[in-house]
């Protein structure tokens, strides 16, 4: 199923404002007898938690006329540490005044350019935050556990018109084997082949191909020509069914030596790539008789998770042939909650979804009924049940109104705007959008990937007329040409991750 890539839509500084606080850092023993002491005390208040107590003391220490006198690392020591203290206690100023210090002493101390790359972000401030955690990367590495996924990907949202700033810091997490859970970040990494390519980093690329090793991802490198000169398409390394294979070992793997850090979502997600349905259920049984047992609760820590995890279990069920058994795990995982959230927005999204393809329009829109109207995660799929409902109940003015907001919002989910050309049978229109998707390097490869003959079950009832226009659309000579220009469609012995083939 078509997946959210882990990047939030929300602003980076709300993104990165709940991030906690960072860790203390060791220090090393002043030796000078007064101030010495004093600073010395200062940053244990700090690393008790202190940090009214600590700021105070900083601050005495730091005005006081015998801070020259100080040991120069002594010094550093303890303006890194206030700079960490104000970061911590949300005193930007403060922070910003302590690190430049600190960095004018030592430029590439990698704690004050850290914290310092983290307040710039807290600020909105991307460019010089991405600038100097990738200083504090190079560097060292001693940060690198405190940079997660998301974090990148929002990153990667902020920086889309700066592509060498974020090039730059993605070969930083590169160089320093960077991993997500024990496992290759490989959607991170194909971004960065991508920029590499974009580039002529020939050489650089080659290695950050070799590092990628996921299904989906493995079809990009095979359908995007941009690849070609790093990729053998004859090579089993670059065959997806046998990727998918290796991926899903290595996933079982991973929770075998660290079950408490399992990631079932993932392992589910490529069986069902697979075509594994039978094992995506034996994989999810003993969750699902949890959560249908009559206490069981709804909103929970990791509850959101878990209701990932039961759409890949309704998606095989359906593919399986139980829809009886796929809507009904779809209503429970639409009523999961993480602990203290009382609405599930995106499971109640693929909920409409699948009434929207059984050709069930109305209880598609009544299943949106009570979401937050403010643009969300996911307003694009939202907008596309609202036009595709209304339209099919011949309520023209609210249809009309949902495809307005999709024709003016295309930064997400482009690929359903041509949808929308298809079903009004624009197709002049929809080939010449095809076409520009396909002429721009930065969104050329989510196109490409909508473009592959994944395996596939029949459309559903309210999918038919839409499949046959996208084949009639990907048959004409001028979108033909275009993709042979930067690209191939390949028949694949895979499926797709579209949530109801």
């Amino acid at each position: 199923m078509h997946r959210p890539h882990h990047r939030l839509a929300l602003s980076l500084l709300l993104a990165i404002s709940g991030a906690p606080a960072l860790a203390a850092m060791p220090v090393a023993t002043p030796s000078e007898p007064a101030l010495a002491q004093r600073l010395t005390d200062t940053i244990a208040l700090a690393e008790q938690g202190d940090s009214v107590g600590a700021l105070i003391g900083f601050e005495r220490v730091f005005n006081d006329p015998d801070v020259a006198t100080l040991d120069a690392a002594q010094r550093l020591e303890g303006l890194v540490s206030a700079g960490r203290t104000a970061f911590n206690a949300r005193q930007p100023q403060e922070t910003q005044r302590y690190l430049d210090a600190a960095l004018k002493q030592a430029p590439d101390d990698a704690r004050a350019l850290y914290v310092l790359g983290r307040l710039k972000l807290l600020q909105d401030q991307p460019v010089q935050g991405a600038a100097l955690i990738t200083r504090s990367l190079r560097a060292s590495d001693r940060f690198l556990a405190d940079i997660d996924a998301p974090l990148v990907y929002r990153l990667g949202d902020a920086l889309q018109e700066q592509p060498d700033d974020y090039r730059a810091l993605l070969e930083a997490l590169f160089d320093r084997q960077w991993k997500v859970d024990g496992l290759e970040p490989t959607a991170v990494w194909l971004t960065l082949a991508t920029l590499q390519a974009d580039a002529g980093q020939q050489q650089r690329l080659a290695a950050t191909v070799m590092r990628i090793d996921a299904p989906i991802e493995v079809v990009a490198l095979r359908s995007d020509k941009r690849f070609d000169a790093v990729v053998d398409r004859r090579d089993p390394r670059f065959d997806p069914l046998q990727s998918a294979r290796r991926h899903a070992d290595a996933l079982r793997v991973s929770a075998l030596l660290q079950p408490e850090a399992s990631d079932l979502a993932a392992l589910t997600d490529t069986l069902l790539l697979l075509g594994e349905h039978a094992q995506v259920l034996t994989a999810t049984d003993p969750l699902h008789a949890r959560l249908t047992e009559a206490a069981a609760p709804r909103s929970f820590p990791g509850g959101a998770y878990a209701a990932w995890v039961l759409l890949h279990r309704a998606v095989a069920q359906h593919r399986l042939g139980q829809d009886n058994q796929t809507e009904a795990t779809l209503e429970l995982a639409s009523t999961l909650t993480d602990e203290g959230d009382t609405v599930n927005p995106l499971q109640r999204l693929y909920l409409a979804s699948w009434y929207l393809s059984s050709a069930k329009p109305a209880r598609a829109l009544k299943t949106l009924d009570g979401l937050d109207e403010a643009p969300m995660f996911g307003e694009y799929l939202r907008q596309w049940i609202r036009f595709s409902a209304y339209r099919s109940l011949g309520d023209t003015a609210r249809s009309a109104q949902a495809r307005q907001w999709l024709q003016a919002n295309q930064d997400d989910g482009r690929s359903v705007y041509v949808n929308v050309l298809l079903e009004e049978q624009r197709t002049d229109e929809a080939a010449r959008w095809v076409i520009t998707e396909l002429q721009s390097p930065r969104r050329r490869q989510d196109l490409l990937e909508v473009m592959q003959d994944f395996r596939a079950l029949p459309p559903m009832p309210a999918d038919v007329d839409n499949d046959a226009r996208w084949e009639t659309l990907l048959k004409r000579p001028d979108v033909r040409a275009a993709l042979e220009r930067v690209g191939r469609r390949e028949t694949l012995p895979i499926y797709g991750r579209g949530a109801w083939r």
